[in-house]
C-alpha cells in the first residue's frame, strides 16, 4: 500500500475524508464511478482514453455476479438491518468461499495498477497518490484502474452479522480469511477488535490498535479514529484509566462530535469518582442504525 511520504497527497486525502463523513462506510457502487471519472479525468487525450479503457483490468463473470449479490445484499441490510441479511447468508459464505489467492488491496495486473478498496474517499486518494507516483516506484504500471473490493466487502458483511449475534469467533475467521491478503484493510481491522473485545480478550484488541496506530500506510493514517476508540475501551477494561482518557481524547482530536468518545470520557469520570463499573457492550462498528450507549 501507498506510504504517507507525499505531505500533498496527504493533505487532498484529509479534505475528501471530511467530505465524505463517516468512517463506517461500506462498499457503495458510487465508489468504482468515482475512481474510473478520476482516471479519466488525468487522460490527456481522447484516444489515450480509448486505449487506456481497452486495456482497463476488469472483473471476471464469477467476480460481477458476488458483486452483485453483495449489492442485493447491502441494500437489504441499510433498508431492515441484520435481520435482512439471514437469507442471504449462504449464498454470501459461498461468495468468500471464492475468492482468489491473490486478492489484495494493491496489485499490478495487465500494466496497470488494480486498487481495492471500499469508502469513495479512499479510492479517490489511492487513485491522486498513484497519478503523483507514477513512472517513479519502478513497478511499470502505466495506470490505475479501481474495482470493487467484493470478496473484502462481503467478509466485512458476514464479520458484523456475527459480531451483532455475538458469534465472535465465527466473526474473527471470516476477517481474518481476507486480511491475510489485504492487511491493511482497516475497516476489516477495527471490526477484528470489536469481535475480539467480545470475547473479552482486552489485550488482543489492544496489540491490534496499537499496530494500526503505528502503522505508517495512508489509509491507515486517514482512520486513526476507530483504532484509538477501541484502544480507550481495552484499556477501560483492564484498569488504565489514565491511557483509556488519553486515547479518547486523541479521537476527538480526529473527529470534535465523536460521541462514543465523549460518552466513555464521561464514563471515565464516573469511575475516577467511585462509580462501579458496568458491564461493556461491544458494538459492531457498522450497525446501520445509530448506536446505542456501549455501557
Amino acid at each position: 500500500m501507498l506510504r504517507a511520504k507525499p505531505r500533498q497527497i496527504l493533505q487532498v486525502a484529509t479534505m475528501v475524508r471530511r467530505s465524505m463523513g463517516s468512517e463506517k462506510i461500506m462498499l457503495r457502487p458510487l465508489a468504482a464511478a468515482l475512481a474510473l471519472l478520476t482516471a479519466a479525468l488525468m487522460t490527456p487525450s481522447a484516444p489515450a482514453l480509448a486505449a487506456a479503457v481497452a486495456a482497463t483490468p476488469q472483473m471476471s463473470r464469477q467476480e460481477s455476479r458476488d458483486h452483485d449479490l453483495f449489492v442485493q445484499a447491502n441494500t437489504d441490510f441499510q433498508q431492515r438491518g441484520y435481520p435482512a441479511l439471514a437469507r442471504r447468508l449462504p449464498a454470501l459464505r459461498q461468495a468468500l468461499d471464492r475468492m482468489p489467492a491473490d486478492y489484495g488491496q494493491l496489485v499490478e495486473q495487465a500494466g496497470q495498477h488494480v486498487v481495492r478498496v471500499s469508502d469513495p474517499g479512499d479510492v479517490l486518494m489511492m487513485m491522486v497518490g498513484l497519478s503523483a507516483a507514477a513512472g517513479k516506484d519502478g513497478s511499470g504500471a502505466t495506470g490505475a484502474t479501481a474495482l470493487p473490493n467484493v470478496y473484502g466487502d462481503i467478509a466485512l458483511m458476514l464479520a458484523s452479522e456475527a459480531v451483532e449475534a455475538r458469534r465472535y469467533e465465527e466473526g474473527i475467521s471470516y476477517l481474518d480469511r481476507v486480511l491475510k491478503v489485504q492487511p491493511k484493510n482497516w475497516l476489516l481491522l477495527v471490526e477484528k477488535a470489536a469481535a475480539l473485545q467480545g470475547l473479552r480478550r482486552w489485550n488482543d484488541a489492544l496489540v491490534l490498535a496499537d499496530a494500526a496506530l503505528a502503522d505508517d500506510d495512508m489509509l491507515m493514517l486517514l482512520h486513526r479514529g476507530p483504532f484509538h476508540r477501541r484502544r480507550g475501551f481495552s484499556l477501560i477494561e483492564l484498569g488504565r484509566l489514565d491511557e483509556a482518557k488519553a486515547a479518547y481524547e486523541a479521537a476527538l482530536q480526529i473527529d470534535p462530535d465523536d460521541a462514543n468518545a465523549k460518552r466513555e470520557l464521561e464514563y471515565i469520570a464516573e469511575l475516577k469518582g467511585g462509580a462501579s463499573p458496568t458491564a461493556p457492550q461491544v458494538v459492531s462498528p457498522l450497525s446501520p442504525t445509530p448506536a446505542p450507549p456501549v455501557r
